[in-house]
């Protein structure tokens, strides 16, 4: 892979890796849904909120709550860590305790919203309540409440005494608030948006207080009072806006660990990757292949892959020794044995294999577009060049297995699953945790690349550098490196199945027709399909039209494959066991 290409994929990969991460900052918040009917009345509700000079608040809230039926197990309170006046904070309730009727009661805590809520589920599942009024008493506290103003008032109280959440009615309340300094320019109003509806008594004293009447479910209640004193410390502030916790979490410290272990895996992937490469040795000009291999094992070792390409380079390589003749015949190919055994003897072991697609001696197999049987054995015979080829390579001794980045390059397919495990579900409250394996399967994408799993031996670097020079003389232009064609013509042909498999077959006959001032010659192991004058540039159609021929055949029969397999064990015609076909050659 070109190192553009690398960096541009690297790019798309890290993109869909941030915009993951930063999924829930573009998320719509879930319509609301109907409001519960709730069958409890709060008669009385009664809070103090007592806020000392370093602007921390203790509340005590006294709900008197009426039960008309039997059934129910108790209440639950609920607290919003987000403040819209103050981004930074987080509102978190501590010391949280509970009392119903005098005695304290079961309180469980949890979070909720992806951490935004805090709730306060109080009574027992295995109690129900009787019928009737029942006192709660809620205290908790909450640090640094107070928010920073300008000019004449510096600092402001700012607060939902009776917040907008409880789903009952409230028949009466009566708050007071106690304040480390005298209020100034205290508002109070009732309802959602509204800028009054209740008086604040005790303006100009440390101590307000606000009486309602009838309130409606889900009904607050807001106070406003500043003060001339500078001040406090926040509490519960990150440098982070409070919207953007699902993605960077609540804690300092975490996001810091988070960090840390990204930048470490991302480096440490990176290296493993960079070992996976391997240094390319110095490519001498070579003026004719290495003796006793074939196209398919010279590309392998030049480029670890194996591909149609190979597979038409190694029919070509069979004609040219004389094992075969290829001839084109309409709508499709045909490959015909030409001297039995004996056409074979002089080939290379992965070469030989590709007898097995002939049924015989002097026998001929014809693959036809878009033919279901011929396709199927061709499929066939491709799957066998790629199995015989690396056999070759490994029980030659010139690849060996690396199992470290074997290992490595299945960490990154699982890394790459859990990065998006994480952005969906958000353990820990936070997708940039996502960043860790994310940021590892992209520094260490290249383990998954091809050759990546296997490193040539020394006997194999020999052998890549001396294909990689006759690579060299074929692909490059004659104004660069000249090719001695004067009474060698027959070389051109020779080598050309080699340039097929280089994929350089174009490259190839420029330079033929470069040096030589006319078009290639018809190679003379191909038949009379190709003798009616009119290919110029016979390497091209010839790679063109076996490859057309050979992906229509094997398409064909993979979409039969496909189509006669009805699962879930119904009847089909195609969809039992023992699939395939028939031909000749």
């Amino acid at each position: 892979m070109r190192p553009v290409t690398r960096w541009l994929l690297r790019l798309l990969a890290g993109a869909l890796l941030l915009g993951g991460v930063a999924l829930p900052a573009v998320q719509q918040p879930s319509s609301a849904s109907d409001p519960v009917a709730e069958e409890t009345t709060i008669t009385q509700y009664v809070a103090t909120f007592d806020i000392d000079e370093d602007g921390d608040l203790a509340a005590t809230e006294q709900l008197t709550v009426n039960f008309p039926f039997g059934g129910k197990h108790g209440i639950f309170r609920f607290w919003d860590l987000h403040d819209a006046n103050d981004p930074n904070a987080r509102r978190r309730p501590e010391a949280i305790s509970v009392t119903r009727d005098g005695q304290p009661d079961e309180v469980l805590i949890t979070r909720n919203d992806r951490g935004r809520y805090v709730t306060a589920r109080i009574g027992s599942p295995d109690v129900t309540l009787q019928p009737g009024p029942h006192t709660y008493v809620i205290t908790y506290e909450i640090d640094g409440v107070l928010i920073p103003r300008s000019g004449e008032i510096p600092t402001q109280f700012y607060w939902n005494v009776i917040p907008g959440g409880w789903q009952q009615q409230i028949e009466a309340s009566d708050i007071v608030v106690n304040l480390p300094t005298a209020a100034i320019a205290v508002q109070c109003a009732v309802g959602v948006g509204a800028t009054g509806g209740c008086q604040a008594e005790g303006q100009g004293t440390t101590t307000l207080r606000i009486r309602t009447g009838f309130l409606a479910p889900r009904t607050p209640v807001t106070i406003s009072a500043g003060m001339q004193m500078p001040t406090p410390t926040a509490g519960n502030r990150l440098p982070w806006a409070a919207r953007l916790d699902p993605i960077l979490g609540s804690s300092q410290v975490a996001l810091l660990l988070v960090a840390a272990a990204t930048i470490a895996t991302g480096a440490y992937a990176t290296v493993l990757g960079r070992s996976s490469r391997e240094a390319a040795p110095g490519f001498p000009l070579q003026y004719a292949p290495p003796p006793g291999i074939g196209p398919a094992q010279a590309n392998y070792v030049l480029t670890e892959t194996i591909g149609k390409e190979s597979f038409v380079a190694t029919m070509l390589y069979a004609a040219e020794r004389g094992a075969v003749v290829l001839d084109k015949v309409p709508s499709g190919w045909s490959i015909t044995d030409k001297s039995g055994n004996a056409g074979w003897a002089g080939v290379d072991e992965v070469t030989l294999g590709m007898a097995a697609l002939l049924s015989g001696p002097y026998s001929t197999f014809t693959a036809f577009n878009k033919d279901v049987s011929s396709g199927e054995r061709l499929k066939n015979q491709l799957a066998k060049l790629t199995s015989d080829t690396r056999h070759w390579a490994g029980n030659a001794g010139l690849v060996v297995s690396e199992r470290r980045i074997q290992l490595g390059g299945a960490l990154v397919i699982v890394c790459a699953v859990i990065a998006g495990v994480i952005c969906v579900w958000r353990p820990l409250g936070m997708t940039a945790l996502a960043l860790v394996p994310g940021v590892f399967a992209i520094g260490g994408a290249r383990m998954l690349g091809t050759g990546a799993t296997t490193r040539r031996t020394a006997a194999g670097r020999a052998l890549w550098s001396r294909v990689g020079g006759f690579h060299r003389v074929l692909s490059t232009p004659s104004s660069i490196e000249r090719f001695e064609f004067s009474g060698r013509q027959e070389l051109y042909t020779a080598y050309l199945p080699w340039a097929v498999a280089f994929g350089c077959a174009g490259e190839w006959a420029d330079k033929y027709q470069t040096e030589m001032g006319t078009a290639p010659p018809m190679p003379l192991y191909v038949g009379h399909g190709f003798a009616n004058g009119n290919m110029q540039r016979f390497a091209d159609t010839v790679v063109q039209d076996f490859s057309s021929t050979l992906d229509s055949a094997i398409s064909s029969y993979e979409a039969s494959q496909s189509s006669s397999s009805s699962g879930g064990g119904d009847f089909s015609g195609g969809g039992g066991g023992g699939g395939g076909g028939g031909g000749s050659w």
